[in-house]
């Protein structure tokens, strides 16, 4: 995942799991980025797959 605000690629997958420190919810729908601390809005699942696709062509 890139991070919109600093511009670094990061795995959203660590990122959630730094995110969810904040203890409000498990269902929070962001994730932070580990560098900056910007929060961001999770990608939909089916915009990942299309980036697939996009990505192979």
């Amino acid at each position: 995942m890139n991070c919109p605000f600093c511009g670094k690629d990061f795995d959203e997958e660590l990122a959630e799991k730094e995110c969810r420190q904040c203890n409000v919810f498990s269902a929070c729908r962001k994730v932070e980025c580990p560098y900056c601390g910007y929060q961001s809005p999770r990608k939909p699942k089916s915009l990942k797959w299309l980036n697939k696709i996009k990505d192979k062509k």
